[in-house]
Order: structure tokens, then sequence, then C-alpha cells
């Protein structure tokens, strides 16, 4: 993979990409990750002949640490993902995202539905499907999107040498690596910078206002993987997530694997992102 900064919209992005191979697969990381988050994807995808471009998010990883909250909302990151496409000269791509990189990826697949080959979401299916699905499962396991952007959160997390924040990445393979890399980051802004540019209860009310009339369907194949033991989304936002989606959907549930489901079982979802992208590649 080779490493580059690409200035997107007047910010700089760290980005990784192998340069070689007939489609092109983009992975787009969630909190409180990295590109790092693809290790054990990127091989098997170049290995499959895909060319494979991965980035760090703004304020995340090797990316530009701007404040500017307007940078994170979800149109803005969107178009971002457009402008890394059109700087590397990627008239359509696959795109592979998860947590909140699957909630970017589904506001790409809606507004730009044209630079899409097919979208893959781990974890997170589409925002509206969560709104419209709510449950007392799904609100205790989304606590931390009204927690996290509150002033009292970093402290909180830093408490204790981040035994909280422990507590919170449990299932998170890298979990100490994370939480040194926060614990040693003067303004750790990353952490609470999602929940703050994208508050959920404007976006809430928005759309329970919204008819079904109203709603723009996404237009690009997709498919969805969620884990049985994910501690932040419950299953009904995910597999839910097909009465938003107007092409071709497919929804796989993964057994037994927590919320970081590509870092605990590999072997498997890469199985399954290779079988979907093959299929999907094949229709082009």
């Amino acid at each position: 993979m080779e490493e580059i900064y690409i200035k997107i919209n007047g910010c700089e992005y760290y980005v990784q990409d192998s340069r070689n191979g007939n489609d092109s697969v983009i992975l787009l990381h969630g909190w409180p990750d990295d590109s790092s988050l693809w290790r054990f994807q990127i091989p098997a995808l170049i290995q499959s002949g895909y060319r494979v471009i991965c980035l760090d998010w703004l304020g995340h990883g090797q990316s530009e640490k701007t404040e500017d909250l307007n940078k994170y909302t979800l149109a803005s990151l969107s178009a971002d993902v457009i402008g890394l496409m059109d700087a590397l000269n990627l008239e359509k791509a696959h795109c592979i995202a998860h947590d909140y990189g699957a909630v970017v990826g589904w506001e790409l697949a809606t507004r730009y539905p044209e630079r899409l080959v097919s979208y893959v979401a781990l974890s997170v299916g589409h925002p509206l499907a969560l709104v419209k699905n709510f449950s007392l499962e799904s609100i205790l396991k989304s606590w931390y999107l009204i927690f996290n952007p509150l002033p009292v959160a970093i402290p909180i997390y830093r408490a204790m040498n981040g035994l909280i924040f422990r507590w919170v990445l449990r299932g998170h393979p890298d979990k100490e690596n994370v939480v040194e890399k926060f614990l040693l980051e003067k303004k750790p802004f990353y952490i609470q910078v999602w929940e703050k540019a994208n508050p959920i209860l404007p976006f809430i009310l928005s759309s329970l206002r919204q008819q079904q009339s109203q709603l723009t369907l996404i237009k690009v194949p997709t498919l969805g993987i969620w884990s049985s033991g994910d501690n932040f989304m419950a299953e009904e936002q995910m597999s839910k997530s097909s009465a938003l989606v107007q092409s071709e959907w497919k929804y796989i549930k993964i057994s037994k694997s927590n919320h970081w489901l590509q870092l605990e079982k590999p072997q498997e979802i890469n199985k399954h992102l290779l079988e979907w992208l093959n299929q999907q590649g094949e229709k082009c």
C-alpha cells in the first residue's frame, strides 16, 4: 500500500492506495478507529485482484486534526469521499464501511449512487432504520449517541487511566492500543466529533416528520452485515434497512462476534465480502 496525503475540500487526508487492481474498493473506518481497522481485509482484497483505497477520517489517525465541526457533517464527509475518488481519477468504486464510517457510507449511497458499484455496511444500518425501529434494546445499546457529545464525556473516559473507556471498548480486539492512543492525545476531540457534528435529536425529529413518499431510497446494491454480540447496535436497525434499499439487498448475521467483527472473524468476513464484490463486479 502506498501512503499519501491528499488535500480534499481544504483538509489533508492520510490515504493508503494499492494502486493496482481491476475494480476499486474504498474502505471507511468508524469510531474510535483509524485505517488500521482494515489490516485483515486489505491483503485479502488485493490478492483477489482489487485496488484498495482506505483513509483516516479527519481528526483520526494521521489525517488533519481540524476542529471545525462543519467538516464532520455527513454531507461534508460523503463529499470528501467523492473528492478522494476525483483526486484518484476513479469514476466508480465499491465501498465497504464500518460503524460511523457506515453512516457516511449510507449518505454516500444516497447522494452519489452513480459513483458506487456496490455498498457494504458493517454493524450499522441505515440511520432511518434505527429511528423507525426504536426499542428498549436499541435505546440501551445506543446510549453513546446522547452521552458522547456531553462536556463530561472525555473527562469520564480519561478517568482512572481510561477504566470506563476500556469497559466501553470491551469487545474491541485492539482495546489497549486504542485506549493508549486516546490517553496520549492532548486534544482527543475525535471521540465526540461524530455526534457533535451530527446531533441525533434533530435528526430524529426531522425523520419522524418525513412521509414515506419523501424518503430517498438507496439505488445501490447493498449488503448489510451485523454480528450477534454487538454491544452498540440492535439487529433490527440493520435487518430492516431493507425497506430503505430500492436496489438489491442482502443481509448476513454473524454469530458470536462483537461490534468489530472484521477484526474478530476476519476469514469469515473476508469470505462474505469477496463473494459479494465478485457477484456485483460480474453484473457491471
